[in-house]
């Protein structure tokens, strides 16, 4: 039995006890099509008990130096799968995921997919906010900031709504003894405070809401393999 899929099966079925219903509907289907490809069981899945993956960091393709609502959307994911995050820093501050080797992967995934999704929707805001003889400035800060607080909101209400979930996001012991001993020669000021626009703030916190991981991991198939297989090393 291969130890890799049978975790993204197991993730995908933990996601599927969301209660947002678009995002279980969606992770059971793919967890069904993955549970037939490799001819697994139900049973087989949630009894497995797999070996604890390496502890490891990775740097994300995402670096802020003005941007600091990047590293407020980090700490939230961090959070949220049982990761730490941290800055390696030279010109730009590069954000950075500790934790479990799966766990880091698949904060790097959705970190980099959410960012991928604010800068579509604050380029066009910003086309329209110019077009229309508007000012643009903080108006990327105000959307993201909104962005942060609905997926923030949206995390809250699925662990409130299933207890099972919440223990799937739970840091692992040894990482956080891990991160326990690392040393950081500085501190990164990530202080970021709303600039004005409501109605930006407004439109982000209800599609930060609607913000979905399994949207990203069932983004289609190559050749029958999950494109999150590819995120992770391979099956």
């Amino acid at each position: 039995m291969d130890i890799k899929i049978v975790e993204k099966i197991q993730k995908l079925l933990a996601l599927s006890e969301s209660s947002n219903e678009h995002e279980a509907q969606v992770s059971m289907l793919k967890a069904q099509q993955m549970l037939i490809k490799h001819k697994l069981s139900l049973k087989e899945v949630r009894e497995f008990k797999t070996f604890n993956s390496a502890i490891q960091e990775k740097k994300s393709t995402v670096s802020f130096t003005k941007a600091k609502w990047k590293s407020k959307l980090a700490e939230l994911i961090a959070e949220n799968f049982g990761c730490y995050h941290f800055f390696k820093t030279r010109y730009t501050h590069t954000i950075t995921f500790f934790g479990r080797e799966e766990d880091v992967a698949v904060c790097n995934i959705v970190l980099e997919y959410a960012v991928d999704c604010i800068d579509s929707v604050v380029k066009k805001l910003r086309y329209q906010y110019a077009k229309d003889g508007y000012s643009t400035r903080g108006l990327e800060n105000d959307y993201a900031i909104g962005f942060i607080s609905g997926l923030r909101k949206k995390f809250d209400e699925q662990k409130k709504a299933n207890q099972e979930w919440g223990l799937v996001l739970v840091k692992d012991s040894e990482v956080v003894e891990a991160y326990s001993k690392k040393k950081f020669m500085r501190i990164i000021d990530t202080n970021t405070t709303f600039q004005g626009h409501s109605k930006v703030f407004e439109k982000g916190f209800e599609e930060g809401g609607k913000f979905s991981i399994s949207d990203k991991i069932t983004e289609g198939e190559i050749d029958g393999t999950l494109r999150l297989t590819e995120a992770m090393g391979g099956a």
